[in-house]
């Protein structure tokens, strides 16, 4: 078993999740207009940036394309040999000082300054390749990066350490850790492609006040606590919900990847809010699936590329939030706002974008990923982006005896599916 954990600098931040007590508390929706101070989505995605290094600036990005045959020709060769990559993340022994001068840890130490950008034009290149060469699967490439630096307890990506025993990662993911907005030891690109206070990237000190324990408490008490008749119910809805939607359902349709996904949206959306979504808008919910490719980029690789994925996300989050008015739910989200105490945000819709980013991001994007994850075992593929060389269904060799197993006790072939195919930042 795999568990990542990244650090960056002096603070561990895990990739996922959170759990605790639950309390009773009112229906999510309301018949009464919204609260006032609603305020508006776009004016949440296009504030001002937050904590750009200089060496994501743009007159790094000039240098990048002005430098592009350099960089490259040494991404991939670094890419390819591991020694190498080794050398640009954290220097080396054979040239004095490049663990300080000619890495991106040295640039990470230093402060990320324009003079170092240099090492991070040659960094995305080594990465790119590297992921490239293991199949574009993200878990394949930790465990390569994990052999090239030596097999140990810890190693580097991005502007970190990770670590590697279930272990230690169990014991930091259940510690008290200083989080910052960072994604897989990367920071985030925020305001514009991640919702800033997202509650992944707060503290979570152990004061019962602190904003991290607030928003969760709020959460919980709103959308997941198990113990609601509301929760219970929409739970037994969704078998006859998804037969009127789903008809004939055969073996086919598991390679239907759009089909999967939109029953996954409106699953989702259903249990949280009690609505069945149409095809339109749960398309667009689908987004947080289909773009995950951009989620995972550095602010200067988002600008390299002309900043295509941001404006796509910027246009996802405002269409979620779009069909959260749609529906007139905007005081479920009011009222969670004002629950927050001092720690409430200064308009409705900032703490729905907030709370909808979770919900998307993990909940639709990640169900979405299991789901195909475990449609194609079920027909002994191999999904497109999974580590192929370390997975072997033994036994397992037909689609009757996956589909067996599976009738026997759907619950741990998909534990087991997803184990083999973890589908949050294609490691768990």
């Amino acid at each position: 078993k795999l568990f990542f954990v990244a650090h960056v600098g002096r603070r561990w931040l895990p990739l996922c999740g959170w759990g605790g007590q639950m309390a009773e508390t009112q229906p999510l929706v309301r018949d009464d207009a919204a609260l006032p101070g609603w305020g508006s989505i776009a004016e949440v995605v296009d504030a001002p940036l937050i904590d750009v290094p200089w060496d994501a600036s743009y007159l790094s990005v000039i240098g990048m394309w002005l430098t592009f045959p350099l960089s490259l020709v040494q991404g991939v060769f670094a890419g390819l040999c591991s020694c190498f990559y080794v050398f640009v993340s954290i220097g080396g022994c054979c040239v004095p000082c490049s663990n300080k001068l000619c890495s991106t840890m040295g640039s990470v130490l230093s402060g990320r300054g324009l003079c170092m950008a240099w090492t991070w034009w040659r960094y995305t290149f080594a990465a790119l390749v590297a992921l490239i060469a293991n199949g574009k699967s993200r878990l394949a490439l930790f465990m390569w990066e994990h052999a090239a630096f030596g097999s140990g307890d810890y190693w580097w990506h991005g502007e970190g350490v990770w670590c590697w025993s279930y272990e230690k990662c169990s014991q930091i993911l259940m510690s008290n850790q200083a989080r910052q907005a960072a994604f897989g030891c990367i920071r985030a690109c925020t305001p514009d492609l991640y919702a800033s206070s997202l509650l992944i990237f707060l503290p979570n000190t152990p004061e019962p006040g602190s904003e991290w324990a607030m928003v969760r408490k709020v959460l919980h008490e709103a959308f997941l606590d198990k113990g609601l008749s509301t929760y219970k119910q929409r739970m037994s809805d969704l078998s006859g919900l998804l037969k009127e939607a789903w008809p004939t359902p055969g073996m086919s349709d598991l390679n239907n990847t759009p089909l999967l996904q939109r029953a996954v949206a409106r699953c989702i959306f259903y249990v949280m809010f009690g609505k069945w979504l149409k095809d339109d808008e749960a398309d667009i919910l689908t987004g947080w699936r289909t773009n995950s490719f951009w989620f995972i980029l550095p602010r200067l690789v988002q600008r390299f590329l002309f900043n295509i994925g941001i404006k796509k996300v910027k246009q996802l989050r405002k269409d979620t939030v779009g069909i959260v008015e749609r529906y007139g739910l905007q005081d479920v989200f009011g009222r969670m706002n004002q629950a927050l105490g001092p720690w409430k945000r200064g308009t409705g819709v900032k703490f729905c974008d907030e709370v909808m980013y979770v919900v998307g991001f993990a909940g639709i994007g990640g169900t979405s990923a299991a789901v195909e994850s475990t449609a194609a075992f079920l027909q002994v593929k191999i999904p497109a982006e999974s580590a192929a060389k370390h997975i072997n269904f033994g036994a397992f060799d037909t689609s009757e005896k996956m589909i067996s197993a599976y009738k026997r006790d759907p619950e741990r072939y998909i534990r087991e599916t997803l184990r083999m195919d973890p589908p949050v930042t294609s490691a768990t």
